[in-house]
């Protein structure tokens, strides 16, 4: 196996993770427009981790996997400030994710959005989505390893 069969994988998997990479913020973007923001906590990062994990496990390359995750994150970290500026409203729902209690003007939280959700939404593609795919791609090679030894 190469670096590009790795990094790029099989190409019908690959196709398959990057649909589900643009529709699982499509998605969630609706769900926020729609005022239901049960989906958009943990559970979005759960899903996006899952579908990363299925990458590893289907062989559809790391830049997929990590793709999905990245897009995920990064719709956490733009998404509601965008909406919440567009309707110049001051709710806590569309700020983005912080470690402090302050809270900006609807600009200022998108202008914070959009600055601090790239660096944020990298570092969690690598961290997370990369264990992930890792995950799923030992757990391929365990699978595989048993089916044949029997």
């Amino acid at each position: 196996m190469n670096a590009r069969d790795v990094l790029l994988g099989d190409r019908r998997p690959r196709v398959r993770i990057g649909v589900l990479a643009i529709v699982v913020p499509l998605l969630a973007s609706a769900a926020f427009l729609l005022e239901y923001d049960a989906v958009l906590g943990f559970s979005l990062l759960y899903l996006s981790l899952a579908i990363a994990l299925y990458a590893g496990w289907a062989r559809a390359g790391v830049l997929a996997g990590l793709g999905v995750v990245f897009a995920t994150v990064l719709w956490r970290f733009v998404v509601p400030p965008l909406v919440g500026y567009y309707r110049w409203s001051m709710e806590t729902r569309y700020t983005p994710p912080r470690t402090l209690g302050y809270k900006l003007d609807p600009h200022g939280e998108l202008v914070e959005g959009l600055t601090h959700g790239p660096v944020y939404a990298l570092a969690g593609a690598l961290l997370f989505g990369g264990l992930a795919y890792l995950g799923g791609a030992v757990v391929r090679r365990i699978h595989h390893r048993r089916t044949t030894d029997s």
